[in-house]
Formats: C-alpha cells, structure tokens, sequence
C-alpha cells in the first residue's frame, strides 16, 4: 500500500471521529456534515492513490472530480453520484446561512457510506 493511501485512510478515520465527536455533542450541525465530506474526500484520494495516480495530481476538488468521473472503476460504480452530493452539502454548510438538518445530516450519511463501501478502502 502507498504511503499516501495510508495517511488519507488515517486522516478519513480522524475526520469520522471529528463528526462522532460532534454529533455526540449535539452541536455544530454545519461542521458535522463538513467532517463527512471530508472524510469521504480522504478515502477518495486514498483510493486514487492506491490506484497509482501521483500526489500532485489529486490537488483540487476539480481534478478529483475529473478523476472520479474518469477512473474506470469509480466511473463504473458511480461513486462520483455520491461525492458531489457530498461536497455541496459540505460547500452549503461552510459558504451559506442555511440551517443544516438533521435529515440532510442523515442522508450525507449515507452518501458517505456509499462512497466508503464502493471504493473499499478501509
């Protein structure tokens, strides 16, 4: 295993526990859903890592998004699908006003679990 796609397993784990950490204080519902789309942001680029694309490659959200869209298998599974509902609710929750919900907490969840099972990383 690369070294990076073991520093982003470590860093989506870290970022996981930010939001249990949050959610069991039932407190700050935007950054909640930030550290999912984080933490989903780290297993894709472990998983692009793992697949043997460099560093500097995965270095915006443009070019994983391009990435996702274009690696055979992640375009096969539609991973994609998941993680840009991931990120616009994360870009909701940190560049607006809107209350976040626990519903729109719920289904980020689930949109997380969908990209952690599709991509079989950790």
């Amino acid at each position: 295993m690369d070294k990076y796609t073991q520093i982003y397993i470590d860093k989506a784990k870290e970022n996981f526990a930010l939001y249990k950490f949050l959610r069991d204080a039932e407190k700050f519902e935007a950054w909640q859903l930030t550290a999912i789309f984080y933490s989903a942001l780290c297993l894709v680029k472990a998983y692009l890592y793992n697949k043997g694309v460099k560093e500097n490659s995965i270095n915006s959200h443009d070019s994983i998004k391009n990435w996702l869209t274009q690696e055979a298998e992640a375009k096969r599974l539609g991973v994609f699908h998941y993680y840009e509902q991931l990120y616009y609710d994360s870009r909701d929750a940190r560049y607006t006003i809107k209350k976040i919900s626990k519903a729109r907490i719920q289904k980020a969840l689930e949109n997380y679990t969908q990209v952690k099972k599709m991509l079989a990383i950790c």
